[in-house]
């Protein structure tokens, strides 16, 4: 599918997620549900709507969550990624083929895009100072953007400079730790084949980055089969989930920080 065929597909949900989602957002109070049934139904809902050729059915969906009290946080950590998960269980099971999986997920990733700006802008007022900086990438060659792309947004909520983008190769890495103070480097791995590159990887970066106290995080699929995947990859610490992430690395880099004198002031709100 070429670019025009893309702008063609999506321009519909572009444009209602503009005229209705957003000021919807605005003006929404969200609670966070009590109920992990309704998420993971929501999830389901959300997942058949991305698979349907009908150009409305996304936004309405969306909006049907919040009417429903599912707020933002709830749809970035939850629901949007429960939806990702059923694309490839459905593949798997031979209920839909790999161009829908395709096609769908990048509605998926269309619609974090587009409720980014109020995702990060509706975190705490107070968090982390802006001096942080992570570097988050996938490994070199991966083709799963979306939990990058969503845990991204979730440092940006708190604070974080964030540099990276699911496109990045090594010489893009390691010129950022050299020429950027990167606190905290993470690589999300989904991939067993790639586990020696990834090790050597992390070891050019630590040894690359002007930063002699680099910290690296590694996530993605393969925690769930691999629950001690840092310490063979030579990694600080894992993590699977974005809001889990942002807190551990805060935490690493005031650790790091105050052994090192140059404890950063933190303000919770």
């Amino acid at each position: 599918m070429n670019s025009q065929q893309r702008q063609a597909m999506f321009a519909p949900i572009h444009m209602a997620l503009r005229q209705l989602v957003i000021p919807q957002l605005l003006h929404h109070s969200a609670l966070e549900p009590l109920d992990r049934d309704m998420v993971l139904l929501q999830s389901q809902r959300l997942a058949k709507a991305c698979l349907s050729r009908e150009p409305r059915v996304v936004e309405n969906c969306v909006l049907n969550m919040f009417e429903q009290g599912i707020g933002l946080e709830t749809l970035f950590l939850q629901t949007i990624p429960n939806a990702a998960r059923l694309f490839h269980d459905w593949w798997a099971q031979d209920e839909i083929d790999f161009v829908a999986v395709t096609q769908a997920s990048y509605r998926l990733q269309e619609l974090v895009y587009y409720l980014s700006p109020e995702f990060v802008l509706s975190g705490p007022k107070s968090a982390v100072p802006a001096n942080h900086v992570a570097l988050l990438v996938n490994t070199p060659q991966s083709q799963h953007s979306l939990g990058l792309l969503i845990l991204s947004q979730y440092f940006k909520r708190y604070g974080w400079q964030v540099l990276g983008s699911s496109t990045w190769r090594e010489a893009d890495m390691l010129t950022a730790v050299q020429s950027s103070a990167v606190d905290v480097v993470g690589i999300s791995v989904s991939d067993e084949r790639r586990m020696g590159y990834v090790k050597q990887l992390i070891a050019t970066l630590r040894q690359a980055s002007s930063n002699a106290a680099l910290l690296v995080m590694v996530g993605g699929p393969l925690l769930l089969k691999h629950p001690h995947l840092a310490q063979w990859l030579g990694a600080d610490f894992s993590s699977m989930h974005a809001d889990q992430a942002q807190l551990m690395a805060m935490q690493q880099v005031e650790q790091t920080r105050k052994k090192q004198g140059k404890t950063s002031e933190l303000a919770v709100g």
